[in-house]
């Protein structure tokens, strides 16, 4: 992830805990909350982010330096971290894996059904990452719970074996972290991170520059094999610096 509005002229070191495990730059970082073991220093935030300090702005690094140890204060290896303050925004790359994505049930040519999904999510995008379809994006102008209605019939029919990155729409107040702490998860049922959307974005293969998705233009646009990059841009929400929702 990263900082693109509002960004801080300068990050803060702070002493991070990462359980034994590496923790990415451009994750997301939170305070710990766990007594007695990572309580008073930071780690990598969960998928509800609560009160998030900001991203982490280089690799931590077990092996190297070890995870501070607030109960006998022996060890306290401090990384970069830019802060979100009041009124930034965040650019976060949709995670696009197969522990990421979200499976298709049925589907006809235009309604798709996926078990699970939250109501009311017209609006948002799909890109279809793998099985039948794959390459294919969508605009979704209708959705109840459970399925969701596309603007119109797509090239390629979906069936049981698709998988789907799924984008909430603009104004959308809850999204997911990955496991990594650095991409958005695409889910059926409601995310926990109450983060803002304020754009959906593509970067077509071949091209450097992202574009807002345009249902005008992008619906129904085949990929194939080629895989995009899929963004959100991000108004973090109930975060350390700014703890009101």
């Amino acid at each position: 992830m990263e900082i693109i509005r509002n960004r801080p002229s300068r990050a803060q070191a702070l002493p991070i805990d990462g359980a034994g495990s590496d923790i990415q730059a451009g994750a997301v970082i939170m305070p710990g909350v766990t007594d007695e073991t990572d309580r008073s220093v930071f780690i990598k935030a969960t998928s509800a982010g609560a009160d998030s300090f900001g991203l982490l702005a280089e690799l931590h690094d077990t092996s190297v330096s070890g995870d501070a140890d607030p109960e006998a204060g022996t060890i306290y290896p401090l990384r970069q971290i830019v802060p979100f303050l009041p009124g930034c925004e965040v650019a976060a790359e949709m995670a696009i894996d197969t522990s990421n994505d979200v499976d298709v049930a049925s589907a006809t040519s235009t309604v798709i059904t996926v078990t699970s999904l939250e109501d009311d999510i017209e609006g948002s995008w799909i890109y279809v990452s793998s099985g039948t379809g794959v390459g294919q994006v969508g605009y979704i102008k209708a959705s109840a719970s459970g399925s969701f209605t596309l603007k119109s019939a797509m090239t390629t029919t979906l069936d049981n074996t698709s998988k789907l990155i799924i984008m909430r729409p603009l104004c959308w107040q809850l999204v997911e972290l990955d496991s990594t702490a650095t991409k958005i998860k695409s889910t059926a049922a409601a995310g926990n991170l109450p983060w803002r959307v304020l754009a959906n974005e593509i970067k077509i293969p071949g091209s450097e520059l992202w574009v807002p998705l345009d249902p005008t233009k992008h619906h129904n646009l085949q990929l194939g094999s080629a895989v995009p990059g899929l963004r959100q841009i991000l108004v973090p929400a109930n975060t350390f610096h700014n703890p009101l929702d």
